[in-house]
């Protein structure tokens, strides 16, 4: 029997109300029901997001797996993943879509650019308005070194472009354990994800289409959260260092990482922190400083080059603890 052209992965949780438009949106893409493979993890909804899902089962090559109790959306993608038969492997949010044709855009340019994974730009939708995120890389439809795209430290390079629903990868990145997410992370578990393919993988390539519409505040989304599930950044960040000290090749890295923490440190205080409890915002300021402490000052202080004038007052009193 011939495997899928491509399996396409939704973790979803009480997302009734738009689950609908993303399955709408995979059937509207250019693919025989046996080119397109739906696994849909339901995650413990307590809404009517089954009921939705399953008036898709005639109308789509649909497997749908549910969780009595949600396990978190890294457990619910690596869930799906197991049962995956595509030839490649891409990941849809159930409150996104895509506009028709775009993942048979994505398809033919991983067969045919022969990489291990294809990332592409999106559509940042709020209401009726539209703004297109743009990959951090000027070279399009060619085949590149993925570790050539990790710096500069100070500029916005394709490791701060982590997200997975960006991307489209082989079914060798798979068998490989590359796809797989850390299950402890509840957020930001795309981002060592993401670092580990620029490590682990030979090639890949950023393509032109622009029709994943990415739903821009969502209720369900766990970008609105401010509890300590946003604090998962730490220990995805410590698990980044760990890669780069396990090889001596990467430490040129370092910087880099380093930057990317500490932005998001800033991101985290300046946008979120005066809506986190005080246990919340301590939890916070202490991971932060412990992480810090085992990072060189010299590097620290190369990472925050630049950093901006703005920026730096925000986030100065924790690394001063950490020194």
């Amino acid at each position: 029997m011939t495997a899928p052209v491509v399996s396409v992965i939704i973790a979803a949780k009480n997302a009734e109300e738009t689950i609908g438009g993303s399955l709408q949106s995979l059937v509207n893409q250019r693919f025989g029901r046996d080119e397109l493979e739906v696994i849909v993890v339901n995650d413990g909804s307590t809404d009517d997001t089954a009921e939705v899902i399953a008036e898709f089962g005639d109308r789509l090559n649909l497997v749908t797996i549910h969780n009595a109790e949600s396990r978190g959306v890294s457990t619910a993608r690596n869930t799906a993943l197991e049962a995956a038969t595509g030839d490649t492997i891409t990941y849809l949010d159930g409150d996104d879509w895509y506009a028709p044709g775009h993942l048979r855009s994505l398809t033919d340019s991983i067969t045919g650019l022969g990489v291990d994974f294809v990332k592409t730009n999106y559509l940042i939708v709020n209401g009726f308005n539209r703004k297109l995120r743009n990959a951090p890389c000027f070279t399009h439809n060619t085949a590149l070194n993925p570790r050539d795209y990790i710096l500069p430290h100070d500029a916005s390079t394709m490791v701060d472009f982590p997200e997975c629903w960006t991307g489209i990868y082989s079914r060798s990145m798979a068998q490989r354990g590359l796809l797989e997410f850390n299950p402890e992370l509840r957020t930001c578990e795309d981002r060592p994800w993401t670092w580990r393919h620029h490590f682990e993988t030979d090639s890949f390539a950023v393509v032109d289409t622009a029709g994943l519409c990415y739903r821009k505040g969502s209720p369900t989304s766990l970008t609105a959260i401010f509890d300590e599930r946003q604090l998962d950044f730490i220990p995805a960040f410590r698990s980044v260092f760990a890669m780069l000290e396990a090889n001596p090749e990467f430490r040129r890295f370092e910087r880099k990482a380093v930057r990317n923490f500490l932005s998001i440190l800033y991101f985290q205080v300046h946008n979120r922190g005066a809506s986190m409890n005080h246990q919340v915002r301590s939890q916070l300021n202490l991971g932060a400083v412990n992480t810090l402490k085992g990072v060189d000052d010299d590097i620290i202080d190369a990472a925050l080059h630049n950093f901006g004038e703005h920026r730096l007052p925000v986030i100065e009193s924790i690394v001063r603890r950490a020194r």
